[in-house]
């Protein structure tokens, strides 16, 4: 059988509030282990409203991450095949994509997945 996103997904994902700078999320990202890529952005409420990646904070550091953000968060769902989950990260042109919590109303990120990944685990399977 092939492995599924939830077999190869990583728990947890880094967040940031839409009010804080570049900057200081940037810096926040890298002091991690391992470094983390990217961040899903919540709002006030606390729920998720956009996604931003670190080169891209780091680049207007000065800026809310609401003005760098993307508000069209990648996801894919958990019970499909890499090799499936690796085609729709292509399609899109990202390296990351986010499972999503399903709640109505509550969007929250409870896991993601690289494309590096996916491909790691393709090339080996």
């Amino acid at each position: 059988m092939p492995g599924l996103v939830r077999d190869l997904m990583t728990i947890g994902v880094p967040v940031c509030h839409d009010t804080e700078t570049g900057a200081v999320v940037a810096a926040r990202l890298t002091r991690q282990t391992p470094a983390a890529e990217v961040v899903v952005v919540l709002d006030e409420d606390g729920m998720a409203c956009g996604w931003a990646r670190a080169v891209d904070l780091a680049a207007q550091p000065d800026q809310p991450v609401s003005a760098v953000m993307d508000e069209a968060i990648p996801q894919v769902p958990p019970d499909i095949p890499a090799q499936a989950a690796a085609q729709l990260l292509r399609d899109r042109g990202v390296a990351y994509a986010f499972l999503m919590h399903d709640w109505p109303g509550e969007p929250r990120p409870s896991a993601m997945i690289a494309l590096k990944t996916l491909e790691a685990y393709l090339e080996h399977a």
